[in-house]
């Protein structure tokens, strides 16, 4: 049996996942051991995509998995998704990897620059062929390398995009795991509304408590099972 891989960008994130397992292996940023008798790999992947690219690459080139599965905690776009509550990203896109052309935002693909539709893209989205089934609500996500705190950033994007939610690792994530073909599965906790910036509105801790409980749910539970296969 292979380990299951678990990427966050922070360890803080991932805190009680880490303290519950043993020993930190010789790779930078990887810590390693057991969860309810499965084994467990934990890869920091730093904030970004950049890092999130090359940590995750370099990680997956070398050693094998099962699944890897995302955590960590987002913002969100709508007043339906509450905050704390934990929800599994189910398609995402690089929101602003584009053009400025002449004060108008667009993206590579309608200026003419990439194919919207190459693997592992459709229509400009990654979208995860094989999610994990469970009981947590299925969200459309973005990933900006600067996050939206503005009323004209924030009105932008939703107005091309209309996601759910917003990160800035996830579909690094998505596009690495797509193109190693491992199986792979995305859930985040919400920490704050989308919204000109105000950290006052931000519930972090609570954010990082949730997507604890609900990864060591996930594992402890095993409901590991992709809505195509099985782990």
């Amino acid at each position: 049996m292979n380990p299951i891989l678990i990427v966050s960008a922070t360890i803080n994130e991932a805190a009680p996942v880490i303290e519950s397992i043993a020993g930190m292996s010789a790779y930078p940023q990887l810590y390693t051991g057991t969860l309810s008798g499965r084994p467990v790999e934990i890869l920091i992947s730093g904030i970004g995509t950049v890092a999130t690219t090359f940590r995750l690459t370099r990680l997956l080139s070398q050693r094998t998995y099962d699944l890897a599965l995302s955590m960590g905690i987002a913002g969100t776009f709508t007043d339906d998704i509450s905050i704390g509550e934990v929800v599994q990203i189910s398609k995402d896109c690089f929101a602003d990897l584009g053009i400025d052309n002449n004060g108008k935002f667009l993206p590579l693909h309608e200026a003419g620059l990439n194919d919207a539709n190459e693997f592992p893209f459709r229509d400009n989205w990654i979208i995860n062929p094989a999610p994990i089934h469970s009981s947590y609500r299925k969200v459309r996500g973005i990933t900006a390398q600067t996050t939206s705190g503005s009323i004209q950033i924030i009105n932008s994007l939703t107005d091309r995009y209309h996601p759910q939610i917003e990160t800035m690792e996830n579909a690094a994530f998505f596009y690495v795991c797509s193109l190693m073909k491992i199986p792979f599965a995305s859930f985040r906790a919400i920490s704050n509304r989308v919204e000109p910036r105000n950290r006052n509105n931000w519930q972090i801790p609570q954010a990082i408590e949730q997507i604890n409980k609900a990864i060591f749910n996930i594992i402890e539970n095993g409901e590991l099972t992709i809505e195509n296969g099985h782990t």
